[in-house]
């Protein structure tokens, strides 16, 4: 909690959150994901672990974690604290580009996308840069996971994906939303 306020105090630009996500919230997003095995589940944005904790829980071993956080003491938070998974894998990398490393890892498709990025103060170019990728990257079963503390960006991605599902999570500081997005 310690290293969150502090980033978030002096990161809010880029962090976008209050307070680390709660397992009610962990929970509500990980309900869309059907663990199975040798699945890619990609992280957006983990912070100080609080959802991915919730993953790695339930991942099977023959799955993988791969997180991108651009924020360096959440990534080296994260780096040690799920140092212990041998199917977890964390890059100081951006979420816009996160093709380039799907490319290197020669990942081609994704089961699932999680994602803690704050939409809202994200520039409309870049949302349009990695948006214009991640349908391309899911499988068709798969999903897009947000939460985000609005609805102002339900629209637009509704605008992206053939299916946009929302779910509510009053238990959070602040209580949030769920997009739960999918390709058909």
């Amino acid at each position: 909690m310690k290293l969150f306020a502090k980033e978030a105090i002096s990161s809010i630009k880029n962090i976008g959150a209050i307070a680390p996500s709660s397992k009610y919230l962990a929970n509500n997003i990980i309900k869309h994901i059907d663990f199975g095995e040798n699945q890619v589940v990609l992280e957006f944005g983990p912070g100080n672990g609080a959802i991915t904790k919730h993953i790695l829980k339930k991942l099977p071993a023959s799955s993988r974690l791969i997180s991108l956080e651009i924020n360096t003491p959440f990534f080296n938070h994260c780096k040690d604290r799920f140092k212990e998974y041998d199917n977890f894998q964390i890059f100081n990398h951006s979420a816009i580009e996160f093709d380039s490393l799907l490319n290197e890892l020669s990942i081609e498709r994704i089961d699932y996308l999680v994602s803690s990025l704050p939409l809202s103060i994200i520039p409309d170019e870049e949302l349009a840069i990695m948006f214009g990728k991640v349908p391309d990257y899911l499988i068709n079963e798969g999903s897009f996971l947000q939460y985000q503390y609005s609805l102002n960006k339900y629209k637009y991605l509704k605008g992206i994906f053939d299916e946009v599902k929302l779910g509510f999570t009053p238990i959070n500081l602040p209580p949030a939303f769920v997009y739960k997005c999918s390709v058909i």
